[in-house]
C-alpha cells in the first residue's frame, strides 16, 4: 500500500508537470499568432526610464501643470505652413504664410503701408518704378505704372459736366483723342445724359469731390473721403465705375498734407495735379489768345505733361482754343494718353512738408 501510495503521488507530480508545460506552450503560441496578424498588444509595456505605476492625473492647483489644448497644438501645428525669411533688424526671423499652393502671397500692393518715421528724407513724387513719395508719417503704397511713350500728354478736363461738355466732346471725337473728365457730382446730377455720353465717347471718368465746396471738404481728412465717396455712388449708380483717379479742388498745394494723402491712399486712390495749366480758371472770362499762350509757353522742355483745363460756366473760350491746343501738341509729336492707377501722378511739392 505504502509504494502504491508513493507511485501515485509520484505519477500526479508528472501530470502536473506536463499540464504546467502544455499551458506556458499554448500561452507562447497565441502571442506569436497575435503578433504576426499585426494587431499590437491591448497594454502598451512601460519604456525604459518612465516610472513605475499608473500615470497620475494632473491635480488642480497653481502648482498643477495643464493639460494642451487642442487649440494650441492646432496652433502649433500651422508653424509647418510657415516660411522662415531674411531676420530683421533685431534678429528676429521674418516668416510669411503659405497657402497651399505652396507659393509665398507676398503682394506689395496688398500690404498697408506703415508711416515713415521722423526724420524720413522728404520725396514728393512718385518714380516710374511705382516707389511712392516720402516723407514723415507717410504711408503710401508701392504702386506699378505702365511704361509710356518718349512723349506723352494727358489733357484733364475739371468741374464739368455743364453746357460746354457738347461742344468739347465733338471736339475730341474729331481729333481722334480722349480726355480725363474730373466731375463734380453736383454738376453730374444737373447733366446726367452728357456725363454718360462722356463716358461712352471713351473718356476716363475722374472724381472731383461731389460738392467743389472747400470749407466743407478741406475741414478734415475724413470729411474729404467722405465726400468723395457720395461722388464716387452717384458715379457708380449711371456707369458702373468706381474711379480711382481723382482731382482735389484747387490741387493740393495749400489744401493738402500728410494725412490727407494717408487717407486717400488708404481707399486706393490716386491724386493728381498738373504740370501745364490753360490758366482758363484765372478769370472769370480768359481769352483764347491768353490760353494758348499759356500752353505754348509752358510745354517746352516737358516729354511727359498732365494738361489742366476747365468745362463750366463761362469756360467757351477754352472750347475755341481746345482743337489748337490739339494740334500744337501733335506737330511736336506727343501722344495722347488718359489717365489710369497706372499712370505715375504729377504732385505739387508743398503737402509733403505740413
Amino acid at each position: 500500500m505504502r509504494r502504491e501510495s508513493s507511485m501515485w503521488r509520484r505519477c500526479g507530480l508528472i501530470f502536473l508537470i506536463m499540464g504546467v508545460l502544455i499551458l506556458a506552450g499554448c500561452d507562447t503560441s497565441l502571442k506569436s499568432l497575435v503578433m504576426v496578424n499585426g494587431t499590437p498588444d491591448v497594454q502598451d509595456k512601460q519604456k525604459p526610464g518612465e516610472p513605475e505605476g499608473p500615470t497620475k492625473e494632473p491635480s488642480e492647483g497653481p502648482s498643477a501643470e495643464p493639460l494642451e489644448d487642442p487649440t494650441e497644438k492646432e496652433q502649433k501645428d500651422d508653424t509647418d505652413n510657415i516660411d522662415p525669411k531674411v531676420s530683421d533688424e533685431e534678429g528676429t526671423p521674418v516668416f510669411t504664410e503659405i497657402p497651399p499652393s505652396g507659393i509665398p502671397s507676398k503682394d506689395p500692393l496688398k500690404q498697408a503701408p506703415v508711416p515713415a518715421p521722423p526724420g524720413t528724407p522728404i520725396r514728393t513724387f512718385y518714380e516710374l518704378s511705382g516707389t511712392p513719395p516720402t516723407a514723415p508719417g507717410l504711408a503710401m503704397k508701392h504702386r506699378v505704372f505702365k511704361e509710356e511713350p518718349p512723349k506723352i500728354v494727358y489733357l484733364t478736363i475739371d468741374d464739368g459736366p455743364s453746357e460746354n461738355t457738347a461742344p468739347l466732346l465733338e471736339i475730341l471725337k474729331r481729333e481722334g483723342v480722349q480726355a480725363t473728365f474730373f466731375v463734380i457730382g453736383t454738376q453730374v446730377e444737373k447733366y446726367p445724359e452728357l456725363f454718360k455720353q462722356t463716358y461712352e465717347q471713351g473718356n476716363v471718368i475722374g472724381n472731383h469731390t461731389y460738392s467743389h465746396n472747400y470749407s466743407e471738404i478741406y475741414r478734415s481728412p475724413e470729411d474729404f473721403v467722405a465726400n468723395l465717396k457720395k461722388n464716387e455712388e452717384l458715379i457708380y449708380r449711371l456707369i458702373g465705375v468706381r474711379p480711382q483717379v481723382i482731382r482735389t479742388p484747387g490741387g493740393t498745394h495749400g489744401n493738402f498734407h500728410v494725412s490727407y494723402y494717408n487717407a486717400v491712399d488708404a481707399e486706393d486712390y490716386l491724386v493728381y495735379d498738373w504740370n501745364v495749366s490753360t490758366g482758363d480758371s484765372t478769370a472769370p472770362v480768359v481769352s483764347v489768345e491768353t490760353i494758348l499762350k499759356n500752353v505754348k509757353e509752358q510745354v517746352p522742355g516737358r516729354d511727359r505733361i498732365i494738361l489742366l483745363m476747365h468745362d463750366s460756366y463761362g469756360k467757351g473760350t477754352t472750347v475755341e482754343a481746345l482743337p489748337q491746343i490739339i494740334q500744337f501738341l501733335k506737330q511736336r509729336g506727343y501722344e495722347f494718353g488718359v489717365l489710369s492707377p497706372e499712370v505715375a501722378p504729377i504732385l505739387f511739392p508743398g503737402g509733403f512738408h505740413s
